[in-house]
């Protein structure tokens, strides 16, 4: 929900969260300074050992030979979804990975699987990249447009194959998303070997797809294959990437895997129901309550400032305490499934990096893992056509089936709420809480353990880091005699290892938009202008531009576009010129007879 306010109580907001948001500046420098300086117990020895290590990493950089990368993937997963960030979800491993390297809190995916997936893939703007909406919401003036192919495009180049160019061993397994015909598969598009389901989701014991008429596609290499009668994504993926790098280890070639998961994607469905009852008596205090709990916890942790409050119940939830008490009882157990897939996704993480470290290669290893977008509140299995689907289908969503391989359920906007706790907004949307995601990157003697950055950081940013540290050059407009677009993102290496303080320079905007109507954004240093037009969360195309500054407020609730309108003017410019760079097509409505 957004608020109106007058023109003297805008002001009295702006000074009061500046003064706090100075003070915490000042505060986080100097004990940043006196960290550094070693006073109290530290003194000259804690000096000492932070030069000792710097000079340390500082040689390892010229020693090191070209890393393997490893980049992981959640699907549909939410920002507060992970114990280091604010969870009450078991995820010992993948919060390893926060405290053994970098963890990003400004990180911004796209808002949905696909267009996300071509961004990070390319480092080109989704429009570009051919996913400016997704392929079930091609409107007919947007059908045969540039950009709207509905799949990755020939227009742009990927990074496995500029890696594989260069020398890698490129290997993907799990979710590809971006073309079905053989030469938009992943074997297609740069990767050595894989295995994949080309759809956007399917069911995780087998071929059942994600709705009425669908049927989910595994493809091992160029070969469609069964799934096997102990098949589960996340373990079989997990198994198959092991696989690869197995099979060709002692070529002495480096590696890129692409393992890109499916949980905690709907339908709910765990690998172990003990995994789930772990989690029953956990979520039935409800929503309300566990979003509470990890708002706290974030403060605590200092992801977000300790002076806001917590955002108002979304319009389009219900109060826990409303709940039929069966309600409750229903619910809470979707929540105990979503957090028990993401409990065994984490385990799994953990069985692949102990392989890493069995065969000596963890070392030289990048490993990235963050998810593909927000949380997704959208419960399929409500919508008339799904719940005929899932009759003729035989499937029972039952209480007591719940979880089961043959139950198909999803999760619900109270939960998502708690799951993007504190940003407002899910999936599907260019509000924080479609786009902000965890991230953490490992780089052992390179990148500092334990380290943290706020600077903001995309998925556009992933193929230019990583070809900088393979060493490898983007081809620019031109590969191999096929024009295309160059890398939109930057590098954040200079991040990453402590050499810089930001990615981008507090001038130079970075622009998101799906679905052709009103759900827009554009980033420039701590601000953001934001347009959501689409139901539940605009009025259409009516809806006005509002103006955050994502530092002081990073729940998108305090609109400062009354305070500073040529702030907004200037950003709505930029944004307008980034729409004429992409080839951005309007969605228009079917005519009505």
């Amino acid at each position: 929900m957004f608020f109106s306010f007058s023109n003297q109580q805008l002001n009295s907001i702006f000074n009061f969260f500046f003064d706090r948001l100075i003070n915490q500046i000042m505060y986080q420098k100097i004990s940043r300074f006196l960290m550094v300086i070693g006073v109290g117990t530290l003194g000259i020895i804690g000096f000492s050992s932070l030069q000792e290590k710097t000079e340390a990493q500082i040689n390892n950089r010229t020693t090191k030979k070209r890393p393997n990368i490893i980049m992981i993937i959640s699907d549909d997963m939410g920002y507060a979804d992970l114990g280091a960030f604010g969870a009450e979800i078991s995820t010992p491993n993948l919060d390893a990975l926060v405290k053994q390297g970098k963890m990003f809190t400004n990180f911004h995916a796209g808002p949905t699987c696909s267009p996300s997936r071509s961004m990070i893939l390319t480092g080109v703007n989704n429009h570009r990249a051919g996913l400016g909406t997704m392929l079930g919401r091609i409107t007919d003036n947007q059908r045969g447009k540039p950009g709207y192919e509905g799949l990755l495009n020939d227009r742009v180049v990927t990074l496995a194959t500029l890696l594989k160019d260069a020398g890698y061993h490129t290997y993907m397994t799990g979710k590809w998303h971006l073309g079905e015909e053989p030469e938009q598969t992943p074997m297609g598009r740069g990767f050595e070997e894989s295995f994949s389901i080309l759809e956007g989701a399917g069911g995780h014991f087998g071929k059942i797809g994600f709705g009425p008429g669908s049927q989910a596609t595994y493809v091992l290499n160029d070969e469609e294959v069964e799934p096997g009668d102990d098949f589960y994504t996340t373990r079989t993926y997990t198994d198959m990437m092991i696989q690869f790098i197995e099979k060709n280890r002692r070529s002495g070639k480096p590696f890129f895997g692409y393992l890109a998961h499916t949980a905690p994607h709907e339908p709910l469905q765990h690998a172990d129901p003990k995994y789930t009852e772990k989690y029953l008596k956990t979520y039935s205090k409800g929503w309300d309550k566990i979003r509470a709990e990890r708002f706290e916890r974030q403060k605590e942790l200092g992801i977000i400032p300790d002076y806001i409050e917590l955002p108002e119940r979304w319009s389009i939830v219900k109060a826990w305490n409303r709940l039929s008490k069966e309600e409750q009882r229903y619910n809470a157990k979707k929540m105990a499934i979503y957090a028990g897939m993401i409990e065994y996704m984490d385990l799994q993480v953990g069985r692949f990096i102990d392989y890493l470290k069995e065969i000596g290669e963890y070392d030289n290893t990048i490993i990235i893992y963050f998810a593909d977008n927000g949380a997704s509140g959208k419960d399929f299995a409500l919508l008339p056509a799904w719940q005929k689907w899932i009759k003729e289908i035989g499937y029972d969503n039952s209480y007591e089936n719940l979880g089961n391989s043959n139950s198909f359920e999803g999760i619900s906007h109270g939960w998502a709420q708690a799951m993007t706790t504190p940003h407002y907004s899910d999936k599907g949307t260019v509000a924080e809480g479609g786009l902000r995601g965890h991230f953490a990157v490992v780089y052992p003697g390179i990148i500092t353990p334990g380290s943290r950055s706020d600077a903001f950081a995309s998925v556009l940013d992933l193929t230019p880091t990583i070809l900088d540290y393979a060493n490898v050059r983007h081809p620019g407009n031109n590969y191999k005699g096929r024009k295309i677009y160059p890398v939109e993102g930057k590098s954040m290496r200079s991040v990453w290892e402590g050499d810089a303080d930001t990615v981008y320079a507090d001038d130079e905007p970075i622009g998101f938009e799906l679905y052709g109507n009103t759900n827009k954004a554009l980033f420039m240093g701590d601000w953001k202008i934001l347009k959501l037009g689409d139901e539940p969360w605009g009025n259409g195309a009516s809806e006005p531009w509002k103006l955050f500054n994502l530092a002081i407020d990073p729940t998108e609730t305090k609109d400062l576009s009354q305070l500073y309108p040529r702030k907004l003017e200037k950003m709505i410019e930029l944004y307008e010129q980034k729409e004429k760079e992409w080839g951005f097509v309007p969605a228009q409505p079917p005519a009505r007879n």
